[in-house]
């Protein structure tokens, strides 16, 4: 197993119970949380978990689902070389999210 396996596991594992849903696509683990969870994993991934390098921010429109909004992060590991997907959902009537500003720039 490498280093980087090791570590998606170690982040399964430790943000689980944060995550409505977790797997893997791509070889990039993906968690489905909340848009209050935001801020608290974004923040655990970078200090507890290495995850220094905030890739990008993009959002996806599912009109006939509801919320109907994703908004999806990428993050990376610029020590173990891997990537890790947040993604949560948001309401048409208030698509907002907080802002990732204090933890990255």
């Amino acid at each position: 197993m490498s280093t980087g396996e090791n570590l998606l596991e170690r982040v399964q594992a430790g943000l689980g119970a944060q995550a409505l849903e977790t797997g893997m696509a791509h070889g990039i683990l993906v968690l489905q949380i909340t848009a209050e969870n935001l801020v608290p994993v974004a923040g655990r991934l970078k200090q507890e978990f290495g995850f220094d390098l905030f890739l990008d921010v993009t959002a996806t429109d599912w009109p006939q689902r509801r919320p109907r909004f994703d908004v999806v992060y990428h993050f990376y590991s610029t020590r173990d070389f891997v990537r890790v997907r947040l993604k949560t959902r948001v309401e048409e009537a208030d698509p907002t999210v907080d802002t990732l500003v204090p933890l990255y720039g």
